[in-house]
């Protein structure tokens, strides 16, 4: 009896239920009514913001889009010169930091960054994107003196 009643007033001082979905819960996130997203498809494209270096996203899994919870990424990054994409970029130091702007927090879970067989192909995982909503997942590699790097933007459904 006495861990019912602690039980209950954990839930009480919690917002009443236990799934988390008191009065101040989200509503529920439609992606189709979201605009300035990204959809998933091999050799999705962003050049990076100091047009230096491309990033191309390879795989994504689980397919066919991001989803909620631990994601596997492959990204292939290669060299710019004056706009035009060139040499694949092996051994670059990867930071990718997924971002929800609308909550202003990231994940606790770090990325492990690690070659995936191809030149300039790097394997990101898990990229933990584990609540409804846009997340802005930035990639940011380093080769040498060269520091370039992308936004991929994906809504999570509810």
């Amino acid at each position: 009896m006495r861990h019912w009643m602690i039980l209950c007033l954990g839930l009480a001082a919690c917002g009443g239920s236990s799934s988390g979905g008191g009065a101040d819960a989200d509503p529920p996130v439609d992606c189709s009514t979201v605009q300035g997203t990204d959809t998933f498809t091999v050799g999705l494209e962003h050049k990076g913001i100091n047009g230096t270096l491309d990033f191309k996203m390879m795989s994504i899994d689980p397919a066919p889009a991001p989803a909620r919870d631990d994601n596997t990424w492959v990204v292939q990054i290669d060299a710019m010169s004056s706009g035009v994409v060139g040499n694949p970029v092996d051994g670059a130091s990867l930071v990718v930091t997924p971002f929800m702007p609308a909550h202003q927090h990231g994940t606790p879970v770090p990325v492990q960054i690690t070659p995936a067989g191809m030149p300039g192909w790097y394997q990101l995982s898990p990229v933990n994107l584990w609540m409804p909503g846009v997340w802005e997942t930035t990639i940011s590699a380093t080769s040498g003196s060269t520091t370039d790097s992308a936004v991929y933007k994906f809504c999570i459904p509810s």
